[in-house]
Order: structure tokens, then C-alpha cells, then sequence
């Protein structure tokens, strides 16, 4: 009976390691992601520069989920020369039925390097969705009284699908409670093949 017993724990530890992998690999896919890029010229102070803007987005979101925008900015060489007088670099976000956090509109002080900020954009219904982020730069004294004027425009295409039934950080949760539980099993066995020993001697 316990041999019987130690395999029986070794091959239901075997079933929930291969299971664990479906998962995690699912988590470890990269949903398909597409990027536009632009460049806005220093109407500001006139340094003759510009600031390279690239917005990254998921091809397809989900209802009810939380997708990224991300939005990355460096200045050229320049730019960069000038910063010390001081920049803002401005940016509003657009996307009729969704929610967008941590706002629409962001103010950021532009800095040497590049630089990195990530909206979460959640629709409302799986429909089209046609957003646009209008950009700007302004001196260190704006403060978003008033309306943006934009030197450039993204417009983003999204289809939007039924929120999945399981969410990549669940699937990890699941994989990784799947791969610990293996592990427990795999230990059992192994003390019921030392009992198995000790009884034969």
C-alpha cells in the first residue's frame, strides 16, 4: 500500500508541475504591442532642439482591465543643453468610456536622459476605441490653468475585447501555487520511499 501511496503522490506531483508551466508560460507571454514616435520642437527658449516622444500600447485591449500607455521622452543633445532654464513637458491623455489613471493630464518636469511615464487605461464595453494624447512643451511655470495647446498628436486605433476570464497575474498566482504544491508532493513521496526502506530492513 504505500508503494502504492508514493506513486500515486509522485505522478499527481508530475500532473501539477506540467500544469504549473501552462501557466507561467501564459503569464510570460507578451500580448502583441505596437509604438508610434514624434518630435517636438523648443518653441520655449528656442534652443534649436528638439524632444524625441515615443507611446507604446497593447494592439488590442480588455474591458475592465487596466492597460498600459506607456510614453517615453529624452531630449537631444540640444535640448539637453538648455534644460537648466527650465521645461515642462506637458501631456493629455483622451479616451471616450474608459478610465484613465493616474489622470489625463501630465505635467512633468523634462530632465537629462530618457525618461518614463505609464498611463492605465480601463474601457468601460469590448467596442473600437479611438483615443488621442496631445503633447506639449512649457516653461517651469505651467501649471495646467490652462487648456493644452498641442505642437503634436497621437491617435490610437484600439480594438477591445471581452475581459478574459483569467488575467495574466491570476495565471501567475495559479502557476506558482500549482509548482509549490508539486514541490509538497514530491516531498512526501520521498519520505514514503525512506519508510518504504526502513520497513523492508
Amino acid at each position: 500500500m504505500k508503494t502504492k501511496t508514493s506513486t500515486i503522490l509522485i505522478i499527481l506531483a508530475i500532473a501539477l508541475a506540467v500544469a504549473s508551466v501552462f501557466f507561467l508560460v501564459r503569464k510570460a507571454l507578451p500580448s502583441r504591442s505596437l509604438s508610434q514616435a514624434q518630435t517636438m520642437k523648443d518653441w520655449v527658449h528656442a534652443s534649436g532642439g528638439t524632444l524625441k516622444v515615443m507611446v507604446s500600447y497593447p494592439e488590442e485591449l480588455h474591458s475592465g482591465e487596466k492597460n498600459l500607455i506607456t510614453v517615453t521622452y529624452e531630449a537631444d543633445p540640444a535640448l539637453e543643453a538648455y534644460l537648466e532654464k527650465g521645461y515642462t513637458f506637458d501631456a493629455e491623455f483622451s479616451a471616450p468610456k474608459s478610465v484613465i489613471t493616474p489622470q489625463k493630464r501630465m505635467m512633468i518636469p523634462i530632465e537629462k536622459g530618457r525618461q518614463v511615464f505609464i498611463w492605465e487605461l480601463e474601457p468601460f464595453a469590448p467596442v473600437g476605441l479611438e483615443a488621442t494624447i496631445q503633447m506639449a512643451m512649457g516653461d517651469s511655470n505651467l501649471n495646467g490653468a490652462y487648456a493644452i495647446t498641442p505642437q503634436i498628436t497621437f491617435n490610437l486605433d484600439f480594438k477591445v475585447a471581452e475581459q478574459k476570464l483569467l488575467s495574466p497575474d491570476n495565471s501567475l498566482k495559479i502557476g506558482l501555487a500549482l509548482l509549490a504544491s508539486a514541490g509538497l508532493l514530491f516531498g512526501f513521496s520521498f519520505l514514503f520511499k525512506q519508510k518504504e526502506v526502513k520497513t523492508r530492513r
